[in-house]
Parts: C-alpha cells; structure tokens; sequence
C-alpha cells in the first residue's frame, strides 16, 4: 500500500485510516462506454418523444382516402415538429369547439398563418371547415413509409407491449450458464 493512496504513513503506523483526497464521484467510477450508451440512449428517447406529449416527433397511419396520391391508405407517415410553411403537409388536431374536436388530420396547407391555417387533402375539391393554429399542429409530414398502418396499430396494442415487456425481463432474469460462480469462457470441458 503506497502513502498517496490510503493515507500518510504516519496514520498507518498509528493504524488509523486518513485518506488524503476525496473520493471519486459517482459519474467518474462509471465506465465510459456505459456512460455513452446512456447517453445516446437519453438523446434518441428525447428525439423519438411523441408530440402528443410535447415532443417534436410523431407517427400516423394514413386511414382515408383523402390525400391520394401523395399518401395512399394504409401508409405509415413520420412527423417532426417545426414551423409550418404553405404547402408542407401537417398533422393536426381539429381544435375545439369544432365537430370532431381533437381528432387527428393530416392535410396540406394551403393557405393562412399561425393564427389560423387553411388545409385541404390533396384529393378534396375543398378547403377543410376548421382552422387550426400554430397550438394544434402536431407536425409537419417529413418520411412516407409505404407500408400497411395496422402493422403499426399491431405493434401499439397493449398485449404486443404486455408481451415485449415480459420478454425483456425474461432475457434479463435469464440465468447464465457458470461454473462455480463465474461464466464460463471456451468450449465445455467434458
């Protein structure tokens, strides 16, 4: 045992324990590579969290036939929330007060401000009856998947979440296969 490390050595002659430095805190004994996994792991649920809750990022699933071409019924479209310009295609919540308040739409914007936004589907002869403003729109349309929205609705699904969750705690509380205690490395002894 040197003296820098647990105390003088004068302390250890008379068997006392004098530290002469603090200890390390708790973020510096953390490995680095687990501290750059959580990290990124931080960085990518807050750019996955969804607008419904105040997040930039949203997922919908085109359920009408309102916007053919640009989107056909079925596909999976991705959102992030920015500022909205005329002609970007938007998610939004029809706003109170309205028939169908708070249900989700997604059409283009045609027309309008922040105050209140005129949007039509691309395949609808007319303007859309409400306005939403800035408050409302939950996104702007960036990514189009092509693929069919109940896969989506499938992977929601309490029982599919119930289900994910039951097998990561089942991988988790696995037991490893060890030899007195410790894992066991190569091939298996006979």
């Amino acid at each position: 045992m040197t003296a820098g490390t647990w105390g003088s050595a004068a302390g250890l002659e008379r068997g006392r324990h004098l530290p002469d430095r603090q200890p390390a805190s708790w973020v510096s004994r953390l490995r680095p590579a687990i501290f750059a996994q959580s990290a990124l792991l931080l960085l990518l649920a807050a750019l996955a969290w969804p607008a419904s809750l105040g997040g930039a990022f949203g997922v919908v699933a085109i359920a009408g036939r309102s916007m053919e071409p640009t989107y056909e019924l079925g596909d999976v479209v991705i959102t992030w929330r920015q500022s909205v310009e005329s002609g970007d295609v938007v998610l939004y919540r029809v706003p109170e007060g309205s028939a169908g308040a708070g249900n989700p739409v997604i059409h283009r914007v045609i027309g309008g401000d922040r105050n209140g936004w005129i949007t039509q589907g691309d395949n609808v002869g007319r303007p859309d009856p409400w306005r939403p403003t800035e408050s409302n729109v939950l996104g702007v349309a960036r990514f189009r998947a092509p693929i069919d929205g109940r896969v989506i609705g499938l992977l929601r699904s309490w029982w599919m979440v119930a289900l994910t969750g039951s097998l990561a705690v089942a991988l988790l509380l696995w037991p490893d296969s060890t030899e007195e205690g410790r894992p066991v490395r190569g091939r298996h002894r006979a």
